[in-house]
C-alpha cells in the first residue's frame, strides 16, 4: 500500500510540474511579445542608410531590421532582395553552428558518462564540419548586408543626379510643312 501512495506523489509532482512549464512558457509568450512595436514609424523615402556595427541607422537613428525591410521593400526591391539573402544566410549559419556545437558536445558528454567511451567519433566530426561550414556562410552574411545598403544608397545618388540634371525645352518650330511645337528633354 505504501507504493501506492509514493506512485500517486510521483504523478502528482509530475501533474504540478507539467503546468508551471505550461504556465512559464505563456508568460515567457507574453514578455517576448511586448517587445516588438506595434506603431511604425514613418521613415521619409529618400533617406541614405548607414552600417555601422552590424546596425542600420538612418539620420543617425537605429532602426529595428523589420523596418528597414519594409523600407527597402518599398523603396528600392534589388536592396531588399539582397537584405533578405544575408537574414536568410544569418539563420542559416546560425542553425549550422548551434547544430555542430550540440553534436560536439553531445559526443563529448557521451564519452564522458559512460565507461570507455571514446571522443572523437563521427558524430564530432560532423559538427565540427558543421561548424566549419557556418563560418563561412556566416561570413558572406555581413557581404550581403553591405551590398544591399550600398546598392540603395548607390539608388538614391543616381536618382537625385536624374532629378538634378532634367532639363525640358520647348520650343516653337517653323518649317515647310507648318508650325509646331517641339518639347526637347
Amino acid at each position: 500500500m505504501k507504493s501506492n501512495i509514493h506512485e500517486h506523489q510521483k504523478n502528482n509532482a509530475i501533474s504540478i510540474s507539467k503546468k508551471l512549464i505550461y504556465v512559464s512558457l505563456l508568460l515567457f509568450s507574453f514578455v517576448s511579445f511586448a517587445q516588438t512595436r506595434f506603431v511604425t514609424r514613418e521613415i521619409p523615402a529618400g533617406q541614405t542608410i548607414e552600417l555601422k556595427d552590424k546596425k542600420m541607422f538612418i539620420n543617425n537613428e537605429q532602426i529595428p531590421s523589420y523596418e528597414i525591410k519594409k523600407y527597402l521593400k518599398d523603396n528600392d526591391y534589388k536592396a531588399y532582395s539582397l537584405y533578405n539573402k544575408a537574414k536568410n544566410k544569418s539563420v542559416f549559419g546560425g542553425l549550422l553552428l548551434g547544430l555542430g556545437s550540440v553534436l560536439i558536445v553531445s559526443d563529448a558528454v557521451k564519452a564522458i558518462v559512460t565507461e570507455g567511451g571514446q571522443f572523437p567519433t563521427a558524430i564530432a566530426a560532423s559538427g565540427a564540419v558543421l561548424v566549419g561550414t557556418s563560418i563561412f556562410v556566416l561570413k558572406g552574411k555581413n557581404k550581403k548586408l553591405q551590398e544591399a545598403v550600398d546598392t540603395y544608397n548607390n539608388g538614391l545618388k543616381t536618382t537625385s543626379e536624374l532629378e538634378n540634371n532634367f532639363e525640358a525645352n520647348l520650343n516653337l518650330v517653323a518649317n515647310q510643312n507648318g508650325l509646331g511645337l517641339r518639347l526637347s528633354f
